[in-house]
């Protein structure tokens, strides 16, 4: 049997850095050499995550010698981060998997624009994919930097691809509504997501202004070959995990509910990680797995296609994993939970 993957997570105290440690955890084929993290470097990971098995102490990534006995590093960093690690990497064949921002946009005056900041790794650009493993497999199991798709994009992407593919979207923009548990807001505190501010509330943030919509549009027109406007409005829910988007387009011409349907299932026809449902879709019905449950309602020209994902795990560590598996040839749905905990 071969060698288990050798693999490091740098961000572990970071709760996308938690979940691909957990899930990581139990993957047949893979063996976590290192987990760093910058700001908690020295501590021990149960001292973080109670949840999570005793690790020693977390390292801090030694940027001017980083590790040589690893093949895969997954990155889960704020903006500017990840771009210095696949940086150091560059002349090695160590793969980077990054579930940040740092490789999402294909051009640096992009990035600039939307992050405030220079790329620390401009000529990696041109090396990285897209990493929406539904939609672009054949690119992601020849490439060097992984860019795993934000949360957000994940849910709306999946909802809008089938018809903008198939040449079903009308005049007029895509209107995506996203509803995300608290740890899409990441773990640091603030205001925003302090309990007494977030519980038995919802409020919307950032409309019209979030740094997802140009990947959403990016990734519309890259994927689907459709140049597409979207109008994205994020809302924070008072649960821990879960995103549900809901997505409204204006159709080319009339379909029936019937339809609709069909659309999906015929482009997802071969993929058990997407599910079904019947009826609009239920957070709780895929926590903790890295299934998406989607449905399509139609009345005319208008349509709404609904998706529900647990935003920790489809919506980063465990897409970040599913690519991996892609990448590196093993079994797709390995060491990826399947059925979720209910309720």
């Amino acid at each position: 049997m071969k060698d288990s993957l050798r693999v490091a997570i740098i961000g572990v105290s970071g709760y996308g850095g938690g979940e691909l440690f957990r899930l990581l955890s139990s993957h047949p084929n893979v063996r976590i050499a290192h987990i760093a993290a910058e700001t908690r470097a020295n501590e021990s990971l149960a001292s973080i995550f109670p949840h999570l098995p005793h690790w020693g102490k977390i390292e801090k990534f030694p940027e001017d010698r980083p590790w040589e006995d690893v093949e895969v590093v997954f990155t889960a960093m704020p903006a500017g981060q990840s771009g210095k690690v696949a940086r150091a990497y560059r002349d090695t064949p160590v793969r980077i998997i990054d579930l940040g921002p740092d490789f999402r946009f294909s051009s640096r005056e992009r990035f600039q624009e939307w992050y405030k900041m220079d790329h620390p790794f401009p000529e990696g650009l041109s090396r990285a994919t897209y990493a929406l493993v539904e939609w672009n497999r054949d690119a992601i199991r020849k490439s060097e930097i992984l860019a795993c798709p934000g949360c957000y994009p994940t849910g709306a992407l999946l909802g809008i691809l089938p018809f903008a593919k198939n040449g079903f979207l009308g005049d007029g923009p895509i209107i995506v509504d996203g509803k995300s548990g608290v740890t899409g807001a990441g773990r640091g505190l603030t205001l925003e997501t302090h309990f007494p501010e977030i519980a038995e509330a919802i409020r919307a943030y950032k409309p019209l202004d979030h740094r997802h919509v140009p990947e959403m549009e990016q990734g519309i027109e890259q994927l689907s070959g459709m140049p597409a406007t979207v109008i994205f409005v994020p809302h924070l829910v008072p649960i821990n995990r879960g995103l549900l988007s809901t997505i409204y387009m204006r159709l080319s011409k009339p379909l029936t509910a019937k339809e609709a349907q069909e659309v999906l299932r015929r482009a997802y026809r071969e993929e058990r990680q997407i599910v079904f449902p019947g009826v609009p879709p239920h957070t709780g019905g895929v926590r903790g797995t890295n299934l998406t449950a989607i449905h399509a309602e139609c009345r005319e020209d208008m349509l709404v296609v609904m998706t529900a994902i647990d935003n920790l795990v489809k919506g980063a560590a465990g897409q970040a994993i599913q690519a991996m598996n892609v990448m590196c040839g093993f079994p797709e749905e390995t060491g990826l939970p399947m059925i979720g905990a209910f309720p």
